[in-house]
């Protein structure tokens, strides 16, 4: 609970960054991390227990995915009074970070999704995750804005093992060293870094694609197989043990950076009926293809080269707003 002016002030700013988060899918803000606390259970850091009691009190439910999720609730339920219920009736879903790709998975995909009256009726899942980064906006690689840091700083780990390891060759301590740990030396980087993954966002609040990479895209695959349909489904928050959080709302397109599945938006034409509606699909590409023209058969009095150039316009209209404004019977777009 809220002892002082010094924890009601991180109470807001801590408020106003999920705040911008929501407000900038996509985007890393950051919030800072709850105070010690020497019964906070081990499933919950301090920067996940922190985004938790922002949402979570005693107006609403919560539930703990994880092994130990008695300990975890139980402290919860002392700190905010705020009640427990099963997963799919919980307004929030806790995911610490350390649980595992099943246990993430069944937690985003039973999720409640709200129903066309009561859409605010779905749930919030507050997910831990290992690390979170910001990807400059238009930069085509796959890397995080601070991992010119993290080489450098490997860089002169990996300098000062070499003359270790130089040293050790002379005198049969490095072999000694090795045999005694069981472990090889030049996979030890990778075991205390874990592997990035490109996430790119697209919908309300993007001007046109906002990145970040993450740690783990478990949630993302649950999410891509819900197939909610708006305005139904669920909302996510990333946060990482340093207080860096992003914010997936439900009207958001999310998809993996050189993954082959395609991300489209679709404005359905009122004037199209089940049988007549169809899905135009646009592929995550900053220059899309033209090569097939959308409108089908011959343009008359104009020849092959100039049915080409008028039609390019469409094309790039299409890929650059994904939408579809009107879609007659013959599937002719208007």
């Amino acid at each position: 609970m809220i002892a002082g002016d010094e924890d009601l002030h991180r109470m807001q700013r801590a408020f106003r960054g999920v705040l911008d988060a929501f407000a900038r899918p996509g985007t890393v803000h950051s919030v800072e991390p709850a105070p010690g606390n020497p019964v906070r259970p081990v499933a919950l850091d301090a920067s996940l227990e922190q985004v938790v009691r922002l949402f979570v009190d005693q107006a609403v439910t919560f539930f703990v995915a994880d092994s130990e999720a008695d300990a975890a609730a139980s402290y919860l339920s002392s700190e905010t009074h705020a009640r427990r219920a099963p997963l799919r009736d919980a307004d929030f879903v806790v995911v610490p970070a350390r649980a595992d790709a099943q246990t993430a998975r069944e937690a985003v995909g039973e999720a409640c999704r709200g129903t066309l009256v009561a859409p605010e009726k779905g749930t919030t899942v507050l997910m831990g995750c290992a690390r979170l980064a910001e990807v400059p906006a238009g930069d085509g690689a796959d890397e995080a804005r601070d991992g010119s840091e993290a080489d450098e700083a490997r860089s002169a780990s990996e300098a000062d093992e070499a003359k270790e390891v130089g040293k050790a060759e002379g005198t049969g301590e490095a072999k000694g060293a090795s045999e005694a740990s069981g472990c090889d030396t030049s996979e030890a980087k990778e075991v205390g870094e874990p592997a990035m993954h490109v996430v790119a966002l697209r919908g309300p609040g993007v001007e046109r694609e906002n990145r970040f990479a993450v740690d783990r895209v478990d949630w993302l695959h649950a999410r891509a197989e819900r197939g909610d349909e708006f305005p139904c489904g669920i909302e996510i928050v990333l946060v990482d043990p340093e207080g860096r959080v992003v914010a997936i709302p439900r009207s958001s397109s999310a998809a993996l950076v050189g993954d082959p599945s395609p991300m489209f938006h679709v404005k359905q034409s009122p004037h199209c009926n089940a049988a007549e509606e169809q899905m135009f699909h646009v592929k995550h590409s900053e220059e899309p293809s033209c090569e097939e023209s959308p409108r089908g058969g011959s343009v008359d009095g104009a020849s092959a080269g100039e049915a080409s150039a008028n039609e390019a316009p469409l094309c790039e209209g299409l890929a650059g707003e994904a939408l579809v404004d009107e879609i007659s019977a013959n599937g002719e777009v208007r």
